[in-house]
C-alpha cells in the first residue's frame, strides 16, 4: 500500500506540475478574457517577463485578464520569415480565389502580391495580373492568424514591411512626442530605429560581440584575451571557436555583416589621393577591397570553427561549459552568462566584449500583422512595450521597482530618455551607455545592406558547405607557417567578390526560379573544395 500511494502522490504531482508553475500573473488561454498572438525568436526569459507585466498592465488598466499566446517557429528569425511567407501566401490565395472569385496562377499572382518592387500604375483600369493582385493585397485585410511580429533585428521587418505583411500600428498619431531625436531617434550610428511609415518600431538595442572562457584561454596558453574580430582568425583557437549558421539566423549574419564594414571603414579610411583616379573610384576599390578582406577574416574564423550550431543561444553555452574558447554572440547572451557563472569576487569565467569600432547599436523591432485577429490587444502591446514601464523590463535588475521577476533581460533601452541617473542605478549594466559610444561605427547601409542575403549565402558555401576541405587547409597552412602560394589560393574569393556579391549573386537568391540558387551554390561549393586541397597540396609542399 505504500509503494502505491508512493506512486499515485508521483503521478498527481507531475500532473499538477504545470498548473502549478505557471508563470505568476500570466493568464492561461482558457481563462482569459482578450488574448494576443505573438511570433517571435524571443527567448523564454523574455517572453515570461513581458507577458506577466503585460497581463498586470492589462489588468490594472482594464479589470480584464489577456493571455499571451507565443508563437516559436524553429530557433530564429529565417524560420520565421520562410512560415510568415507560406502562411500569407495561402491566406492570399484563398481571398483571391474565394473571395474574389478570380482565377489563381502561382507566377503572375503568387509571385506578385508581395512583390515589394512591383510599381503601381495610378490608375487600377491599367493594371494587369500582378499589378491587381498586388493592389488588391495591399488593400485587404488578409491575415495570418497573428497580431505581432516582436523581436529579431530590423532587415526581416523591413522584408516584411516592403511585402505589405506589417501595417502602421497607429503608434505614431496616439505618441508623436515619442519619435523626436531625445526620445526615439529615426537614425544613430546609420542603423535605423523605426520605419519611415511606422510599420516597425525598435523596442530595445543589441550589438554583436565575443564572448570567451578565461579558463580555456589559460588552458590554451593565449594570455592575451580577444579584443577584436581578428583575434578570432588567429592560428591559437584552432578548433576552439563556436559559431551559428548564418542561414538560419539573421542576427548572426548581421554579426557577420559587421565584420565586414569595420574592414571596409579600415579600407575607405586608408585611401591616399592619387592623381589618376578620382575619390570616387578610390573609395569603390576600397569598398571592394574591404568585402575581400572581411571575407578573408570570415573564412580564417570559420577555419576555427568548432562547430555550426542552428541556435545562436548555444554559443555562449558552450564557451561556458569549456567546449569552445570564444564565439561570436549578441551582446546581452554574453553578459547573461558573465552574470550568471559571476562568483562572489565579482569575478566570472566567461566575459563579453563588443570590439571597439566593430558593431553597430542595432533596434530589435516589433511590427503589427496586416489582418491582426486582435489588432486592439496588439496595439496596446506595442504601445506598453515601448511606454517607460515596459522599456524598464529591458535593463533593471531582478527584484528593483518596475524591474522584472524572475531574469534580468540584459537588454539596453532604445529609448534615449531612458538613461537617466536614477534608471541607471536600478539597472543591471549600468555602464552600458549605447548612445555615448554609437560614433566608434557608422553602418553604412548602401555598402552592404542589399547584399544581407548574400553575406550568409557566400560564408555558406565558401566555409560550412565545405568544411570539412577547409579546415585540413588551415591546419595544413598551420603546420607549413603559411607559405605564400598555399595562402593566396586559400584565400582566393573571386567567386564571391563584392561586384558578384551584390550582381549575379544576388540576383539569383532575389529569383522566383529557386533551382538558380541550388545550381550556383553547387557551382561555387565545388570551386571552393577545389581551392582548399589545392591549398593543403601547396602548403604540405612548403609553397
Amino acid at each position: 500500500m505504500i509503494r502505491f500511494y508512493v506512486i499515485a502522490a508521483a503521478l498527481l504531482a507531475t500532473l499538477a506540475a504545470p498548473f502549478l508553475l505557471r508563470p505568476g500573473g500570466a493568464t492561461s488561454a482558457r481563462d482569459a478574457d482578450l488574448r494576443v498572438v505573438i511570433i517571435t525568436p524571443h527567448n523564454e526569459s523574455i517572453r515570461y517577463e513581458f507577458s506577466v507585466a503585460f497581463s498586470r498592465f492589462i489588468k490594472e488598466k482594464t479589470g480584464k485578464s489577456v493571455h499571451v499566446d507565443w508563437r516559436t517557429p524553429g530557433v530564429g528569425t529565417a524560420e520565421i520569415e520562410r512560415y510568415v511567407d507560406s502562411a500569407y501566401f495561402s491566406s492570399f490565395r484563398q481571398y483571391w480565389t474565394r473571395s474574389l472569385d478570380r482565377r489563381w496562377e502561382d507566377d503572375a499572382i503568387g509571385g506578385a502580391f508581395n512583390n515589394r518592387k512591383l510599381t503601381l500604375p495610378d490608375n487600377p483600369i491599367n493594371d494587369i495580373a500582378p499589378e491587381a493582385a498586388r493592389r488588391a493585397f495591399l488593400k485587404s485585410n488578409v491575415g495570418i492568424g497573428i497580431d505581432l511580429f516582436f523581436g529579431g533585428g530590423a532587415y526581416p521587418f523591413d522584408k516584411f514591411a516592403g511585402k505589405g505583411y506589417l501595417v502602421d500600428s497607429g503608434l505614431g498619431k496616439s505618441h508623436p512626442e515619442w519619435f523626436k531625436d531625445d526620445v526615439i531617434p529615426a537614425r544613430v550610428g546609420g542603423e535605423p530605429f523605426y520605419d519611415p511609415e511606422l510599420r516597425w518600431i525598435g523596442t530595445c538595442l543589441s550589438s554583436f560581440g565575443i564572448c570567451y572562457n578565461t579558463h580555456a584561454l589559460r588552458r590554451l596558453g593565449i594570455s592575451e584575451p580577444p579584443s577584436q574580430w581578428e583575434d578570432l582568425g588567429k592560428p591559437a583557437y584552432f578548433g576552439q571557436i563556436a559559431l551559428a549558421d548564418p542561414g538560419k539566423s539573421g542576427s548572426v549574419t548581421k554579426a557577420f555583416e559587421m565584420l565586414i564594414q569595420q574592414e571596409m571603414h579600415r579600407a575607405v579610411d586608408a585611401i591616399e589621393p592619387r592623381p589618376d583616379r578620382s575619390p570616387a573610384e578610390q573609395r569603390v576599390l576600397a569598398i571592394r577591397k574591404g568585402w575581400k578582406k572581411g571575407i578573408n577574416l570570415i573564412q580564417r574564423i570559420c577555419a576555427n570553427a568548432r562547430y555550426f550550431t542552428d541556435s545562436a543561444t548555444k554559443i555562449p553555452l558552450d564557451v561556458a561549459a569549456g567546449n569552445a574558447a570564444a564565439g561570436m554572440c549578441i551582446d546581452f547572451y554574453g553578459r547573461t552568462y558573465n552574470e550568471m557563472l559571476r562568483k562572489e569576487d565579482g569575478r566570472s569565467r566567461v566575459e563579453y566584449l563588443t570590439p571597439v569600432g566593430g558593431s553597430s547599436w542595432g533596434a530589435d523591432p516589433i511590427g503589427l500583422f496586416r489582418g491582426a485577429p486582435n489588432p486592439e490587444m496588439a496595439k496596446a502591446f506595442i504601445e506598453f512595450v515601448l511606454s517607460e514601464e515596459g522599456q524598464r523590463l529591458w535593463n533593471f535588475r531582478v527584484g528593483v521597482e518596475g524591474g522584472p521577476v524572475k531574469t534580468s533581460l540584459r537588454r539596453p533601452s532604445l529609448r534615449k530618455d531612458f538613461y537617466t541617473a536614477e534608471n541607471m542605478a536600478l539597472s543591471a549594466d549600468p555602464d552600458v551607455r549605447p548612445f555615448e559610444v554609437a560614433d566608434k561605427f557608422e553602418y553604412v547601409p548602401e555598402w552592404t545592406e542589399k547584399s544581407f542575403r548574400s553575406i550568409s549565402f557566400v560564408i555558406r558555401v565558401s566555409c560550412l558547405d565545405c568544411h570539412e576541405e577547409m579546415t585540413e587547409a588551415w591546419q595544413a597552412l598551420i603546420a607549413a607557417r603559411f607559405p605564400p602560394q598555399a595562402t593566396r589560393m586559400f584565400e582566393d574569393t573571386a567567386f564571391i567578390s563584392y561586384q558578384a556579391a551584390t550582381g549575379p549573386i544576388a540576383a539569383a537568391l532575389g529569383s522566383s526560379d529557386r533551382m538558380r540558387e541550388v545550381v550556383l551554390a553547387k557551382q561555387l561549393g565545388d570551386a571552393f573544395r577545389s581551392n582548399y586541397r589545392r591549398a593543403t597540396d601547396l602548403a604540405k609542399a612548403g609553397k
